[in-house]
């Protein structure tokens, strides 16, 4: 993974799409709202797209990674 300090991530949100970076993402996560995940990741300096694989598996909030963590296949990083 890059370093995450440098990586920005857009958080899909029902009322409306948040730009946080890597870290605050990292730290804090969904929370109880099973409905925000990341859209895009970003570099925070120049604004160029990235992958979303910088983002480590399960940082995501996908469907499929809170399936993972419901059945214990993952551990949840929050």
């Amino acid at each position: 993974m890059s370093n995450p300090s440098g990586i920005l991530v857009v958080v899909a949100h029902p009322y409306g799409d948040l730009v946080v970076p890597l870290e605050t993402w990292m730290r804090t996560g969904p929370g109880p709202r099973t409905l925000v995940q990341l859209r895009a990741a970003k570099d925070a300096a120049t604004g160029e797209p990235l992958p979303l694989s910088v983002v480590p598996f399960g940082y995501r909030n996908t469907d499929f990674e809170r399936f993972l963590i419901r059945w214990r296949i993952l551990r949840s990083p929050w």
